[in-house]
């Protein structure tokens, strides 16, 4: 879930503290919006699935504005923080425009975590009371290890034999090629069509991609490089928190460069997959990326590692890889050269050419662990906020 807090002050400590503690697994931002208009036109604000409201002035609140942001936005929720004494006279108007609950300043500590986690149910509710969309990442231990094409023939696998809805990202932006092992349509649009669109929707979104099969779809990297100039974290956030309400998995297919927009999708990602081979070079740079993970504090079960084309005689021996790694590895992908350079000159999933191949039946069985292993989400709970309301016309 997205929240952003918008304070007309310095925001409150307790408002922070609450956040910082309560939506780790969230992202959250909180802005000092100083004057009476308030701007819903903002990236952070438009996306925002909570939107808080700290003005404990509420004579110059900008009403109209969070009417207009509520009938724009029906499946977010809107709270706002007022100062004490101000509750009866503010309710109903409040009501008028779509605010869901309204707390005092001395009702923050003790109420706003119950708010936060309504609001997350009312957004699964809206959603068709599924929970958000797994986002996973693929990222080369070292080059030419097969990444995108592994990155790809999994989420067509995922769609088309579990009939998820899912989106695969190709998110290297220089040299992008994941679109190539999938499908052979030179559609035009990409990421750099989409990534500036004001008020992005879940629609646009799925809009500017390329359907690929039933129930998978590809959103391209940008075929001109310079459309990837400027491109922010925070726009990438915004794809996959927009993303994770309308698929049921968002393949990400990461370069091997740990730049910020590479770090925010692996901050946002529920599992990472660095891909390696068995073979010296490939070991040293996964106990690199090892050491990243560790700096970035990832528990030990988001970071799940491949091992790929496994099977010449000429290769380390699985175990003494392990035991340099220090870990197990998730899954083992057999080499089945001719059937993969079949799949990419003919720029078709590997599911299409082959659906009896090894290699295949190991991408059904990765799917099948992660389509078990989805969660499921609680129901909404209600609202007191509506209680009090009930009082006060009464």
């Amino acid at each position: 879930m997205k929240i952003t807090a918008l304070s007309a002050s310095s925001p409150p400590q307790d408002l922070k503290n609450i956040l910082q503690e309560k939506c780790r697994s969230d992202q959250f931002v909180v802005l000092e919006q100083v004057g009476a208009k308030l701007n819903i036109d903002t990236p952070e604000v438009s996306s925002a699935d909570l939107l808080i409201l700290n003005y404990p002035d509420i004579d110059h609140l900008d009403w109209s504005a969070i009417e207009i942001f509520n009938l724009r936005h029906p499946h977010s929720t809107t709270v706002l923080l007022i100062g004490q004494g101000d509750m009866e006279r503010i309710l109903v108007q409040a009501m008028r425009v779509g605010v869901r609950d309204v707390l005092d300043s001395a009702e923050i500590s003790e109420r706003l975590p119950e708010v936060i986690e309504r609001a997350r149910s009312r957004l699964a509710a809206a959603l068709g009371n599924r929970a958000a969309g797994k986002i996973l990442t693929f990222i080369p231990c070292k080059g030419g290890g097969g990444t995108s094409f592994i990155a790809s023939n999994l989420a067509y696998v995922l769609g088309e034999v579990h009939h998820k809805r899912v989106l695969l990202i190709d998110l290297d932006l220089q040299f992008g090629d994941a679109s190539f092992y999938i499908t052979d349509s030179d559609d035009g649009r990409s990421l750099g069509d989409v990534i500036r669109k004001p008020n992005l929707d879940g629609q646009m979104l799925e809009a500017a991609c390329v359907q690929v099969g039933k129930s998978t779809w590809l959103l391209r990297a940008p075929s001109n490089p310079e459309q990837s100039v400027g491109i922010t974290p925070e726009q990438i956030d915004n794809i996959l928190t927009l993303g994770s309400r309308q698929f049921d998995f968002i393949c990400i297919d990461l370069e091997r460069t740990l730049d910020p927009l590479s770090l925010r999708a692996m901050d946002r990602s529920d599992l990472i997959f660095p891909i390696m081979q068995t073979v010296l070079p490939y070991v040293r740079g996964t106990q690199r990326l090892q050491r990243t993970f560790r700096a970035l504090h990832y528990p030990e079960s988001k970071i799940r590692i491949i091992v790929n084309r496994q099977g010449n005689s000429k290769d380390l021996s699985v175990e003494k890889i392990e035991e340099a790694l220090h870990t197990k590895f998730y899954m083992h992908l057999p080499n089945d050269f001719h059937n993969a350079s079949t799949s990419i000159n003919a720029g078709k999933p590997l599911y299409e050419i082959a659906p009896d191949g090894v290699l295949t039946l190991a991408l059904i069985r990765w799917a099948d662990q992660l389509v078990g292993a989805m969660p499921k989400q609680e129901q909404p709970a209600a609202s007191s906020f509506w209680r009090k309301i009930a009082s006060i016309v009464k």
